[in-house]
C-alpha cells in the first residue's frame, strides 16, 4: 500500500523524478498550447462571428422564421450524446425521410448506411444530419467532428490509459526494478500514439474553409488538434525515455567490464608482488632439515 512517505522516497530517485514531470508536461504542454491558440483566434475573429451569430438568431426567432419552413419535422428533432446510440438512430431516420420516400416514388435505390457505423457516430456528419440539424435549428453544422462526443472520448481514454503507463513506470523506477518491461509499453505506446496521429490529422481534423468560416475558435478550436498535440508529445516522452534508457543501460555495461578488467589487473599486481617480495630461505636453515 502506497503512502505520502513512500510516495516521496520514490521521488528522490533522479529517474522517478523525471519520469513524473516530463510525463505531467507532455499532458499540460499540448493543453496549453491549444487554449493560447484558439483563445487567440477567437478575441481576434471568433468573438464577432459569435456576436454576428446570436444576432441572426435572435432577429430569425423573433420573426418566427424558424418554426414556419420546419413545421412538420421541428417537433422531431433532438440534439442528441455521442453515447445515446438510439436517438441518434432516430434522428438518422427523420433525417433521411424525404430521401427514402422519394427514392421510393421514383424507384431510385438509396444504400442505408450500416447500424455500427451509427453506433460509432460516424453518420453524424453526413451531409443528411448536416442539412437535418441546419434546417430546423438555423446553425449551420461543420462537417469535422471537432465538438463530436467520439473525439472527446478519444481524448479522454487517451490519458487514462498514458496515466496508467505513467504510474506503472513511476513504480518500476522507483523500486529499482529491471525496465524491460516498461520498455516494451514504451514501444506500444509510441505507435500507438503515431498511429492515432496520423488518422487525426487525416480523418478528424477539418481544413475545409467553409467549416473554418463560422467557427468561433478557428482551425486550432477542434479538439481534433488537441488530440493531435497529445498524441505528439506523449509520442516524444515514450521515445525520449526509450534512448534514455539505453544508454543508461550501455554505460552500466561499460562500467561492469572496466570494474572486471581492473580487478583482473589488481589480481596480477597482487601475485606480482607477492612474487617480487618472495625471500629464499637461509642456508642453516636447509642444513638443518638436510641433518633432520
Amino acid at each position: 500500500m502506497l503512502n505520502f512517505k513512500t510516495i516521496l522516497v520514490y521521488l528522490k530517485n533522479p529517474w522517478t523524478a523525471s519520469w513524473v514531470v516530463t510525463s505531467l508536461l507532455a499532458i499540460f504542454i499540448p493543453v496549453i498550447i491549444w487554449s493560447s491558440q484558439r483563445g487567440s483566434y477567437y478575441k481576434s475573429y471568433g468573438y464577432a462571428v459569435e456576436l454576428e451569430e446570436k444576432q441572426r438568431q435572435y432577429y430569425e426567432n423573433r420573426d418566427g422564421n424558424n418554426g414556419n419552413n420546419n413545421n412538420n419535422y421541428y417537433s422531431y428533432y433532438k440534439e442528441c450524446s455521442w453515447f445515446n446510440w438510439p436517438c441518434r438512430k432516430r434522428q438518422y431516420y427523420f433525417a433521411t425521410m424525404e430521401d427514402r420516400n422519394r427514392g421510393q416514388q421514383d424507384g431510385n435505390y438509396r444504400q442505408e448506411l450500416p447500424g455500427w457505423f451509427i453506433f460509432l457516430g460516424g453518420a453524424e456528419h453526413s451531409e443528411d444530419m448536416l442539412r437535418w440539424k441546419e434546417q430546423n435549428t438555423g446553425m449551420r453544422a461543420s462537417s469535422s467532428a471537432e465538438s463530436s462526443g467520439g473525439v472527446k472520448f478519444v481524448y479522454t481514454m487517451t490519458l487514462v490509459l498514458f496515466l496508467a503507463l505513467v504510474v506503472y513506470g513511476a513504480l518500476t523506477l522507483g523500486k529499482n526494478q529491471p525496465v524491460m518491461n516498461l520498455e516494451v509499453f514504451l514501444v506500444v505506446a509510441a505507435v500507438v500514439a503515431l498511429m492515432n496521429l496520423v488518422i487525426t490529422a487525416q480523418g478528424v481534423i477539418s481544413s475545409d474553409d467553409r467549416d473554418m468560416e463560422d467557427s468561433y475558435y478557428g482551425w486550432y478550436g477542434q479538439m481534433g488538434v488537441l488530440v493531435a498535440y497529445t498524441n505528439f508529445w506523449i509520442m516524444l516522452q515514450c521515445l525520449g525515455f526509450l534512448i534514455a534508457f539505453r544508454i543508461r543501460s550501455y554505460l552500466e555495461k561499460r562500467g561492469g567490464d572496466k570494474e572486471d578488467i581492473d580487478g583482473d589487473y589488481d589480481d596480477g599486481q597482487n601475485q606480482a608482488t607477492s612474487y617480487h617480495n618472495y625471500t629464499a630461505p637461509s642456508e642453516n636453515v636447509k642444513e638443518q632439515h638436510h641433518v633432520a
